[in-house]
This record gives structure tokens, sequence and C-alpha cells, in this order.
């Protein structure tokens, strides 16, 4: 029988949110698996209280990483006042402008929307006018973003729920993921949400990440616990909203 290609595990993750926590507890896990490279989906910053430390973090850790709806509201202040984004939203934004350095300011105006790795493909969200950042949340949402997706794989964040959908003969479908690898059709085409490391929320207040094995097309969703508490604590000393807090140890 023909051997299986070797293992060559890209970790994917998303959402970190200024969770450093959750953060470097995913990045721990990452460093028990053989991977080949660490990528990032976006929103390493909003509603968390340590942005630049999250920031550094995945400059170091990450070889390419993608722009997320919360960093283009950092950028575009005059279009989205903080003010005006509610406090869950806005202060965190308004934070961050504060903590970051010039030169994490610099590397995070570099990101680019969407990166191709063929044959994978990474966004934060829907790739259908992706600087509009569409969900990716029905049938019909996947559909049109499978319109315009040119490659086997591609990987989202964004609505912060873990999620394979499937484009094959019969149309498009959506898996929950289960804690198994699972290997992947060759005759369809995939949308992946890698779900969120510092802000899950779907009832499960691990922190969420994704390995896939491209050459073999296996694919990994893992959850990883985190000291939820002491991440609180942090929320509520830097005089975060109470609710993005209080939700972390229950993964709304």
């Amino acid at each position: 029988m023909p051997k299986s290609t070797p293992p060559a595990f890209f970790a994917i993750i998303s959402d970190i949110h200024a969770n450093i926590d959750a953060l470097e507890a995913v990045l721990a896990d990452i460093e028990q698996v053989s991977v080949r490279a660490t990528l990032c989906l976006g929103d390493i910053i909003g509603y968390g209280p340590e942005p630049a430390a999250c920031v550094q973090r995945v400059m170091d850790a990450c070889v390419v990483s993608v722009l997320g709806n919360h960093e283009a509201m950092l950028f575009l202040a005059d279009r989205f006042p903080p003010e005006e984004l509610g406090a869950a939203v806005g202060a965190p934004i308004q934070l961050a402008s504060e903590q970051l350095s010039a030169e994490q300011n610099e590397w995070l105006h570099t990101l680019p929307i969407k990166a191709d790795l063929d044959p994978i493909t990474l966004t934060h969200a829907a790739l259908n006018n992706p600087g509009n950042f569409e969900y990716i949340h029905t049938t019909e949402e996947a559909g049109a973003h499978f319109a315009v997706q040119t490659t086997f794989m591609s990987f989202q964040g964004h609505t912060h729920v873990p999620a394979i959908w499937e484009e094959g003969s019969e149309g498009v479908r959506c898996y929950h993921p289960s804690p198994k690898a699972v290997r992947l059709n060759p005759a369809c085409r995939y949308a992946v949400n890698v779900g969120s490391v510092g802000q899950p929320r779907d009832d499960d207040p691990r922190a969420s990440y994704a390995l896939y094995d491209y050459a073999n097309r296996v694919l990994l969703h893992r959850r990883v616990e985190y000291d939820t508490a002491a991440a609180a604590k942090r929320f509520k000393k830097a005089g975060l909203p109470t609710e993005s807090a209080t939700r972390l140890a229950k993964g709304i």
C-alpha cells in the first residue's frame, strides 16, 4: 500500500481580541505539534485589554496574517469614531490606539485583506466583497463566498463559531467540527471557520483554532483550556465593559 505523505500542518488562529491568556495557551498548544507555520486571520485587537502584547506575539509567531475588521476600525477612526461604536467595541479600540507602538501600528497597516497560499486562501471574513467583512452564517452566504473562492480550501474567522462549509455536487453543506481529525474530499471545496482564540461564542469557553495538513487534506479543530478568570480580571482592571469579561467563562 502507498505510504501517506508526512504531515505538513499549518496552525491557523483568529479572533484573538487582545486576550493574552488565551493566546499564550493556544501558542503553547501549537508548540506540541510539528507545524510548518502558524497563520493568523485577524482581529488580534478589540474587546480585550492586551492589544499590544497580542500584536507582538502574533508578529513574532505568525508567518502570514490578514486584516480583521477590528484592525480596520482602528485605522478608520474618521468613519468609525470609537465613541459611536458602543462601549464593548469602542473602548478597546481606543485602548489599542493608546497601547500600540509605532512599529506595531506600521505592521498592522501592512496586513492584506486576503492571502493566497495555494491551495489555501486566508481571509478574516467572506471572500465576496471582503472589505465589507461579511459573515458566513447561512448556506446562501456560504454560496456567495464559494462563488469567488478559487482555491480548494479557505479559512475564515469573524463569526467566532467554528464550522466546516463544504461545496460539492449536492450543493453547500455545513458541518460542526468534531474533536477528531477529518480527511477532506478532493472532489469538493471547503471554507473553514477556525473559531476564536479569545472570544469563543459557541457555548464553549475554550480557545479555538485549527490545524490543517495540506499534503493529506486532514483538518483538525483544537480546543484549549485557559484561565478565563485570570483573563476576566485583566478586562476589569483595564476598565472594559463587564459583559466582555463575564462572557469569557461562558463562551457566548
